[in-house]
């Protein structure tokens, strides 16, 4: 598996400070899930 830099998006932060779970995607850095489910 080739060693790649994932690139994050200006809302990173914010999503790591609410919990979310980030899995790489498409070469980025994404939330995929937050502990009290969806955000609104």
């Amino acid at each position: 598996m080739p060693s790649e830099t994932l690139r994050r998006t200006p809302l990173y932060d914010l999503h790591v400070k609410l919990g979310a779970r980030i899995v790489p995607f498409a070469g980025y850095e994404m939330p995929v899930q937050y502990p009290t489910g969806i955000l609104t």
